[in-house]
């Protein structure tokens, strides 16, 4: 009797991967009967992302976790130059070598999807299996976007033009009116959201349940909303699984990291502020010179992660040859003795390291969960996506964050955050007496909990793991 598998089609952004393997790992330590196919998606015009992509999974070895490699497609010469769009066109592309595939699998039981391979859930429904969604972003994200898609669909509303004319959004999961300044731009923009995000949030109705890496203490009115189903739309919310924070253990070694432990291993305790902004975030060169004086008129110790933009429209961002030639000069030797500056670095590692007391982000949701799960906290400065949001949750809502800036967007035409900005935001995160640090110490705590036995997340996990394994019994396959 073939043994049951679930196939997982993550986004090709190793936040994305390396999330989606950690929830892959918790199933499978969970039931020894299921085994997890997972679709490896190449970017052709990321190849530095790429070559991460492909080590992290080298030094990945999960038991009944398979990879299989989709071909990558030979001309991309007439794709869009713009970096979402592309992705979005590669896996509609990839949608034939995913049947392809799948349809070789004796006792395929469902789909393990992300919040960017949602088109995948066609595949799904032919092959007639159940797909979960699995969100790297928090709850609220999750509702606003349900929320706005309903507005359009169920209200007839023109969202864009309603963005245009209002000052704030007041949505089922956020406790205040949301500032339309800090509504993603996937969602404002007509582009972005008529081609991608309008039929992301009406894929995410289709799933049969979307698991969401957060927990109820951190989201808890965003999550008690989801209770009224109407208050989304007339189609109503499929079941959502709160089971976080899910955070990357799998960090794999980057050339210098012995060097940077050895460095936070001479600092003192909770006296280096870590600035890093994911793999996607980078600076054009007037924000690096006012951010590297920033951090010298803060006197605080930094490790820096600075990143070099994409050298083409709609490309990646790689790492700098030589840092020296983008800072101000003599920064290295003015600060030699209390920062450093480097390409990448072990997040957790770092920010689990005993010299770190602050954090200076893009508020990726993976690096707020780590930053939590720390007890560092965290000063916001958000990027792309939806990091805008979670700063304004992080500040406003749920007041464990300090604000250097809440609606910056490396896709606008934004002025400077300037040195006396970022030194002040720096100076106040670091402050070892402030409010935040207090309040970031006890989520930190409540976060620990939620996934110990008996937790709200591990709670939740087990009533997942229910669902999914009605779909087979002993091996075959059966209604849920």
């Amino acid at each position: 009797m073939d043994k049951p598998v679930l196939v997982a089609i993550v986004a090709p952004l190793i936040g994305h991967l390396t999330q989606s393997i950690q929830l892959a790992k918790l199933i499978l330590e969970k039931n020894n009967q299921l085994s997890i196919s997972l679709l490896v998606i190449k970017v052709p015009i990321d190849p530095q992302g790429t070559n991460k992509i492909q080590t992290f999974i080298d030094g990945c070895n999960v038991e009944r976790l398979h990879f299989h490699h989709l071909p990558q497609p030979e001309n991309t010469d007439n794709w869009t130059s713009h970096r979402g769009l592309f992705v979005n066109q590669l896996l509609e592309f990839q949608k034939l070598h995913v049947r392809e595939y799948v349809s070789k699998i004796k006792g395929l039981c469902g789909f393990l999807l992300d919040v960017m391979t949602t088109t995948m859930i066609d595949v799904a429904d032919e092959f007639q299996v159940p797909s979960y969604i699995f969100c790297t972003s928090g709850a609220g994200f999750i509702g606003l976007m349900l929320y706005v898609q309903s507005l359009q669909d169920d209200h007839n509303q023109d969202t864009i033009e309603l963005f245009k004319t209002s000052k704030e959004l007041i949505a089922p999961c956020f406790l205040q009116p949301i500032p339309v300044s800090v509504l993603p731009i996937i969602i404002t923009d007509k582009l972005q959201w008529s081609i991608r995000m309008h039929k992301w949030a009406q894929q995410y109705r289709r799933a049969k349940g979307i698991i969401v890496n957060t927990f109820a203490a951190l989201e808890d009115y965003a999550l008690k909303s989801f209770l009224k189903g109407s208050a989304y739309g007339k189609s109503g919310v499929p079941q959502i699984y709160p089971i976080g924070p899910i955070l990357n253990r799998f960090e794999s070694k980057i050339k210098n990291q012995s060097e940077i432990m050895e460095w936070l291993d001479n600092q003192p305790a909770k006296s280096v502020v870590l600035l890093s902004f994911g793999s996607l975030g980078s600076f054009q060169l007037d924000q690096v010179k006012e951010i590297a004086n920033g951090l010298e008129q803060s006197g605080q110790r930094f490790l820096w992660v600075l990143r070099q933009p994409p050298k083409e429209k709609g490309g990646f961002p790689t790492e700098y040859e030589n840092v020296e030639l983008v800072l101000p000069e003599g920064f290295l030797d003015r600060t030699a003795s209390i920062g450093k500056v480097v390409g990448w670095v072990p997040q957790l590692a770092v920010l689990s390291h005993f010299a770190v007391g602050g954090f200076v982000s893009h508020c990726g949701w993976n690096s707020i969960l780590e930053s939590i799960w720390c007890g560092v906290p965290i000063a916001t400065w958000p990027l792309a996506a939806e990091q805008e949001l979670n700063a304004f949750q992080l500040v406003k809502e749920l007041g464990i964050a300090v604000e250097i800036s809440l609606d910056y967007n490396e896709a606008m035409q934004h002025q400077l955050v300037k040195a006396e900005q970022i030194g002040k935001g720096v100076r106040q995160l670091m402050d070892g007496e402030n409010e935040v640090r207090k309040r970031v110490q006890e989520i930190s705590g409540k976060s620990r909990a939620a996934v110990q036995e008996g937790g709200s997340s591990h709670l939740c996990f087990e009533n997942l793991m229910q669902t999914i394994c009605r779909i087979f019994q002993n091996g075959s396959l059966v209604p849920s």
